[in-house]
């Protein structure tokens, strides 16, 4: 004996026309651009604080790349090089803005730099920076750098 066992299981079709599909498109871009919009993220004295200091560092031949190529010339048996002080110069933001999810762990800074008044020194006036809240205190640091492409990929909901 055999048994056989059908299921009917019920099929739903919506079609959407007319005034609906045109409400449905208006709730759609609503709702993406209501999502880009909370990604938009201000930009507050203490972002601006760690940006320019990260960027004085670098200009001042202190960034970590330099701090990297140091320590590596000292484990390969190189006489130590001292670190540089940092030399003090006008670093301006012509722009600077944020993306981010709110509550989000990374914020994605871009930064329009100018230093004593014309273009920084390594050529770069734009540059992408990934912030962090400090683990200590109500502060901010600078997790790595970024690129254009992840910051303005944080808009895609």
């Amino acid at each position: 004996m055999t048994s056989t066992s059908t299921s009917n299981m019920a099929e739903y079709n919506f079609q959407l026309r007319g005034w609906y599909a045109i409400l449905g498109f208006v709730a759609l871009l609503g709702f993406f651009g209501l999502e880009t919009y909370l990604r938009v993220r201000s930009v507050d004295d203490g972002m601006r604080d760690v940006v320019r200091e990260r960027l004085l560092n670098e200009y001042s031949g202190r960034g970590p790349r330099d701090l990297a190529r140091i320590v590596e010339k000292a484990r390969e048996g190189e006489p130590v090089e001292v670190v540089p002080e940092v030399v003090q110069r006008d670093v301006q933001f012509k722009s600077i803005s944020a993306h981010g999810k709110i509550g989000g762990r990374v914020i994605l800074v871009r930064v329009e730099a100018m230093v004593d008044g014309v273009s920084p020194p390594d050529g770069r006036p734009v540059r992408y920076f990934q912030l962090s809240r400090a683990f200590v205190g109500d502060g901010w640091m600078i997790v790595g750098e970024s690129d254009s492409y992840s910051y303005y990929r944080l808009l895609v909901p």
